[in-house]
């Protein structure tokens, strides 16, 4: 998906940040570069660890909107723990087109 759908995605799912979902818990949901010399998980690190880094994320074409679970984890031990966001969708039961908050 392009930036902007995956930005627009990652507002319509903003509620679903602090939810359970498991043993874990929705720490974040963000729209995420598909690039292969970009993780995931460097993604998230790079944010939440204020790293200097190119943010013309604007120059990637491919975007994925990624759910970070269990910030304990990031915090303690630097372990980023995700998800695809559809496939928490799936988890929760709820169709990637509804629109009620949760």
């Amino acid at each position: 998906m392009t930036r902007t759908e995956a930005t627009q995605k990652t507002r319509k799912y903003s509620h679903l940040v602090g939810k359970r979902l498991g043993d874990d818990w929705i720490a974040a949901i963000m729209p995420v570069p598909i690039h292969p010399e970009i993780t995931v998980e460097e993604t998230f690190t790079i944010v939440f660890n204020h790293i200097p880094h190119d943010q013309s994320f604007s120059r990637f074409p491919d975007f994925m909107v990624a759910v970070m679970l269990n910030y304990q984890a990031f915090h303690d031990n630097w372990t980023v723990i995700w998800k695809d966001l559809d496939e928490v969708l799936e988890i929760l039961g709820i169709s990637p087109d509804a629109s009620e908050c949760i």
